[in-house]
């Protein structure tokens, strides 16, 4: 009997005589899941994937269609030597192959795998993200306490500066979504950090020039967050399979309620120790480092079995939109706008934000001119209803994927979250507006604890939106899922401008808390809660998929 060259060893195996499952098998280390690819798989993942060569993009095609023949003439005198599989890849030519076999086997230098999956890597980063974006928010709601006393700004002109980052952020979220269904969403998530932080950093040069200049930071600031919020969705709807979106959807998006809770716990101090110019200045170096750090993860790349799946998946959906004759890069605008559930999530997320956005910038303005707390020296007490939320934050995932998994139907869950997200506040909010003292003098430590212990209420019922309408974009498309977001956080942004400048002006006309930031507050929160409650569904749209 004649013994195979080694050349005809490397040849079958790269021709698939030898699968990945049959190498793991013969070495005693179980089935590998069979992994097929399709013509569009990304470079970085077609080494990985057990695809013909000839399936190969670009001039590499006839020079493998040519390997082919050769090896299938090969394959039949290799297999009627009776000889077995090689025993092990050392004899694989092509180094991306080899890892990939040693990988999909646990052998060689992949034998111990990430104690975090890569995709869950690529959340903590996209977390560590958005803490960062609302310490970028709450900064300047902290230091326009001190500087509307060195400027001598009225209640209207704190609503401008605080309205000014929502202009910005308004522009973005339309733009952003088609960025990312025309560009990678991890891409477009550095450019708005990288963006956000270099207006963060002008903001005290800014802020000596007038309030003009210092609203145009604020603007600069609100285009690079805008951006955020669809690539996340981009990336998640890419890596995180189902049974897990609502874990990673709420602990990205989390992140904010985190960076809420730091940007309060750090703000005062610094502001008390080094001045209010401090806090932008070290929070901008912060988001530049976090730039820095972004590609060394490699968030691109699919490295779990997941992340290779869904890989496939959508290698298959764009093969298949291309032999259909679909057009990939144009959104069904006019289709998202005649839906009832887009708008559903387009209502929510209009009425969630108001009460979101007012609270957030308004918070320690409440707390200094009604309670006659000083935010730099009672930091902790203001920052618990932060903390409420985002202690609540992981608790929602894991419930919300659970009822899922006990075979609730999604739309139910969906419609469970975002109610107790707007049901909850929107009864804290209501005794907030019964228990608020007319005068700062009134507030007895007995009701300003009540008051504050209402506020954590309001703020921790409300995580319960990441695991409703924060998830519905990626429900109902997929595919879309980044421009959906785009359209429906352009109405979400809308409160930010609108909802803080009458904060203000009704401030000012009437100087109640009551009639200017809670009675306002839980009209909207109903009204979301009325309509979304009738008009949200979680069905996939199969054309959007």
């Amino acid at each position: 009997m004649v013994s195979p060259s080694p050349t005809m060893k490397r040849v079958c195996i790269r021709a698939k005589v030898v699968t990945p499952r049959q190498v793991a098998a013969r070495r005693g280390l179980g089935g590998v899941p069979p992994r097929r690819t399709f013509p569009g798989a990304s470079p970085d993942n077609r080494h990985r994937l057990s695809i013909r060569a000839r399936d190969a993009p670009g001039d590499e095609s006839s020079a493998a269609a040519r390997a082919n023949a050769e090896a299938d003439a090969r394959i039949a005198a290799f297999r009627a030597t009776g000889a077995g599989a090689p025993d092990t890849p050392a004899d694989v030519v092509a180094v991306p192959f080899k890892s990939t076999l040693e990988s999909l086997t646990n052998t060689g230098a992949n034998r111990d795998k990430p104690l975090v999956p890569h995709r869950w890597q690529t959340v903590g980063m996209m977390f560590l993200a958005f803490v960062l974006c609302n310490m970028d928010k709450v900064n300047m709601s902290v230091a326009i306490i001190p500087m509307a006393h060195e400027f001598g700004w009225s209640a209207t002109q704190r609503g401008m500066v605080s309205a000014a980052f929502f202009w910005g952020y308004t522009a973005t979220q339309a733009p952003a979504g088609y960025l990312c269904t025309r560009f990678k969403g991890t891409a477009v998530l550095m450019a708005g950090v990288v963006l956000w932080s270099a207006g963060t950093l002008v903001a005290p040069v800014a802020g000596a020039f007038g309030i003009a200049w210092l609203c145009a930071s604020r603007v600069f600031v609100g285009l690079g967050e805008g951006l955020a919020p669809s690539s996340v969705t981009n990336v998640m709807s890419d890596k995180i399979p189902a049974g897990e979106r609502s874990r990673a959807v709420s602990t990205v998006f989390g992140g904010l309620d985190v960076g809420s809770a730091v940007g309060l716990l750090v703000c005062g101090p610094l502001i008390e120790h080094f001045g209010w110019q401090s806090v932008f200045y070290l929070f901008a170096v912060l988001g530049f480092l976090w730039a820095a750090a972004w590609p060394l993860i490699r968030p691109d790349a699919a490295v779990d079995a997941e992340e290779i799946a869904l890989a496939d998946t959508a290698a298959a959906a764009r093969a298949s939109r291309v032999t259909d004759g679909d057009d990939a890069d144009k959104i069904p605008y006019g289709e998202f706008l005649r839906s009832s559930a887009v708008w559903a999530i387009i209502v929510a997320h209009f009425c969630f934000n108001w009460g979101y956005y007012t609270l957030l910038a308004w918070l320690p303005s409440y707390f200094d001119l009604s309670l006659g707390l000083d935010v730099s020296k009672s930091s902790l007490l203001t920052l618990i209803p932060y903390i409420t939320m985002a202690a609540m934050t992981p608790v929602v995932g894991p419930v919300a994927d659970s009822l899922v998994a006990r075979g609730w139907e999604l739309t139910k869950v969906r419609k469970l979250c975002q109610g107790v997200s707007f049901a909850g506040p929107a009864l804290c909010m209501l005794g907030l507006s019964v228990f608020t003292p007319a005068d700062p003098s009134l507030a007895t430590p007995a009701l300003v604890a009540a008051l504050v212990g209402l506020l954590s209420g309001a703020f921790a019922l409300s995580a319960w939106a990441r695991a409703g309408l924060y998830c519905n974009h990626q429900d109902i498309s997929p595919r879309y899922a980044s421009a959906l977001l785009g359209i429906t956080n352009t109405a979400g942004a809308i409160p930010g401008v609108l909802g803080n400048m009458l904060v203000g002006r009704v401030l000012d006309a009437t100087g109640s808390w009551t009639q200017a930031l809670f009675v306002p507050a839980v009209g909207v929160q109903i009204f979301g809660l009325v309509f979304y409650t009738v008009f949200a569904s979680s069905k996939r749209v199969d054309r959007w998929a």
